[in-house]
């Protein structure tokens, strides 16, 4: 039986699509996704810290988040894995506040998993931020063999997972994932790049 882990946004759900939208709607400013070259969105968006903390409150809102659209060809993938039996575990370094609206999304587009885990990717939330969402997972939780593969997009996610973990790691290609210089060879080994769901799919027997 496999375990898999499979990540939320630009994995599961076009995210970063709909943040340009939101971006030229906003703030005026127009990226196209191969620009997007950081993860930082202050850095891809040339965006000031003012400007951030605002971009990411219109960006988080339920309304904006239950408009992404799923990304092509993944429930399809996952319906596959499900009815072979495997276990399919959601998990987001989303604010642990989405975790209401984000249920919803994972329901209203049939996302096929057993559970949904918000996680501490990028060391943002203390214990305040877990007030009545329920408990955010630090990354150190998910060493050893918890998980038979990853989906992620995240290369800092990705790297530490491959590092810690005996996971299968799949890094889905994206503009802000494919710098690896700074990464140790042996690391770099370990990440699988996938370009779409038909490929993830090609990479699982």
């Amino acid at each position: 039986m496999q375990r898999i882990y499979v990540d939320i946004d630009d994995v599961l759900s076009q995210t970063a699509l709909a943040f340009t939208r939101i971006l030229e709607e906003s703030f005026g400013k127009r990226v196209g996704l191969e620009e997007i070259t950081s993860f930082d969105l202050s850095v891809s968006f040339d965006l000031g810290p003012e400007e951030l903390d605002a971009f990411m409150l219109e960006a988080h809102r339920p309304e904006r988040l239950m408009e992404i659209e799923p990304m092509e060809g993944a429930v399809p993938v996952l319906d596959r894995w499900s009815e072979r039996g495997w276990l399919i575990d959601v998990l987001t370094g989303r604010p642990p506040a989405s975790t209401e609206v984000t249920r919803a999304w994972l329901d209203r587009h049939l996302v096929p998993h057993r559970e949904l885990f918000f996680v501490d990717k990028y060391t943002r939330y203390d214990e305040a931020a877990w007030d009545g969402h329920g408990r955010v997972l630090q990354l150190e939780e998910l060493h050893g063999d918890r998980y038979d593969l990853v989906v992620e997009d995240s290369l800092k996610t990705a790297s530490y997972l491959a590092e810690n973990t005996t996971a299968r790691i799949l890094l889905v290609d994206k503009p802000w994932n494919r710098d690896v210089s700074a990464l140790p060879q042996p690391t770099v080994a370990r990440l699988e790049r996938c370009r779409d769901w038909t490929e993830i799919a090609t990479f699982v027997p």
